[in-house]
């Protein structure tokens, strides 16, 4: 690997760490929002009583979808650090393996141990290669899991607007919730697909 290569590595992890910490930021206020929505919904059913007595299962599988979002956020985020480490050991490993060859280079005659050091060296990043592929196989999947939940919500939310068309006098209200809730799951989907674009690099 040369030093223009070197730098690129450099770079990719850098773009890539402080996409990882706007995507951890956005993602916590974004469900943040979805649960508070969820919650308003559910407060509108009890106001109205029997009047809302058919929007009051959709607001119920919106609490239920906010926390499942939540509980595979929680996944996603506990797959991120390990990812990220272990790209970290890589880079790490590159750097020492190309200082290394320098050295022995310039004095191979003088330091016969500088080979077996490298080659040391050079299975450390094979091993922590490997663990990268595996951290971001296992970030990958927990990404489609939590795609899947979103996926799952957003169709939800269809049938909350749905519902709120039919609900005459109290359609306002109702529109404007179902109308909140699906702004934030779009917000979501939007967020995870820039996230996954900008990582794939790595991951695959």
């Amino acid at each position: 690997m040369d030093d223009h290569s070197l730098e690129t590595l450099r770079r990719d992890f850098i773009a890539v760490a402080d996409a990882t910490y706007a995507f951890q930021g956005a993602l916590k206020k974004r469900l943040r929002e979805i649960d508070r929505k969820a919650l308003n919904a559910q407060v509108l059913v009890k106001r109205h009583g029997k009047d809302l007595a058919g929007y009051g299962v959709v607001a119920q599988a919106f609490r239920e979808g906010a926390q499942a979002m939540q509980i595979a956020a929680e996944q996603v985020q506990k797959l991120i650090n390990p990812l990220m480490l272990h790209f970290m050991e890589t880079l790490r490993d590159v750097q020492q393996m190309e200082s290394l060859r320098n050295i022995h280079n310039a004095a191979t005659t003088h330091c016969p141990s500088m080979a077996e050091r490298l080659r040391q060296h050079a299975d450390m990043h094979d091993r922590h290669a490997a663990s990268s592929r595996r951290a971001g196989l296992a970030l990958n999947i927990a990404l489609d899991r939590f795609q899947a939940v979103i996926a799952e919500l957003d169709y939800v939310v269809v049938n909350g607007r749905i519902e709120a068309a039919l609900k005459g006098a109290v359609n306002a209200p109702l529109s404007q919730v179902s109308m909140e809730m699906d702004r934030s799951v779009t917000g979501v989907q939007d967020l995870l697909r820039t996230y996954r674009e900008q990582i794939e690099r790595i991951i695959e």
